[in-house]
C-alpha cells in the first residue's frame, strides 16, 4: 500500500507521543490500532484524520496527545527514527500483532475511560490495554 508522506508523518508522530516509552510492540500496537481506524466505517478514512480527530476538544480523542493542550516537541531522534521505521513497515503490512488484531482502541492502564465496559479487551502491552467493539454494538 502505497502511504503519502504526510500519512506516514502522522502515523510516526501518533507512535511517537503516544508509545515512545513502550517497548517494540507496544509501538506497533498502537500503530495497529490507528490503521484499524481507517479501515473502520466508524472513522475517518485517512491516517492523519484518525490521528488528530477531535483535536479541537480538549482531552476528547482517542490520542491524547493531540488534545491535550500540550505543544509537541520531538526531542528524542533515536525514538522517533523508529516510529517512522514502524509507521512505514505497518503501512506495508510487515507489522501485524494477532493479538491486537482488530481492536479500535486503547487506554494506558492509569486510566479509566467511560468507553472501556463497553467493549472487548484483547490484550495488554506494557502500559495500555488494547479494546475492539463489541458484536453489534456502535458507539453513539
Amino acid at each position: 500500500m502505497r502511504v503519502a508522506e504526510k500519512q506516514l508523518w502522522c502515523l510516526a508522530t501518533a507512535i511517537y507521543f503516544e508509545a515512545r516509552g513502550e517497548s517494540y510492540r507496544g509501538q506497533v500496537a498502537v500503530a495497529q490500532v490507528v490503521l484499524n481506524r481507517v479501515k473502520d466505517h466508524r472513522y475517518p478514512d485517512t491516517i492523519c484524520a484518525v490521528v488528530f480527530q477531535n483535536q479541537h476538544r480538549r482531552n476528547a480523542c482517542q490520542f491524547s496527545f493531540a488534545c491535550d493542550g500540550i505543544p509537541e516537541v520531538v526531542n528524542d531522534r533515536k525514538s522517533w527514527a523508529q516510529a517512522e521505521e514502524i509507521a512505514k513497515k505497518a503501512t506495508q503490512g510487515q507489522l501485524y500483532l494477532t493479538e491486537v488484531g482488530d481492536a479500535t482502541h486503547y487506554h494506558a492502564t492509569y486510566v479509566r475511560p467511560a468507553w472501556a465496559p463497553r467493549m472487548n479487551k484483547v490484550t495488554q502491552i506494557g502500559l495500555h490495554v488494547f479494546y475492539k467493539f463489541k458484536n453489534g454494538w456502535l458507539f453513539g
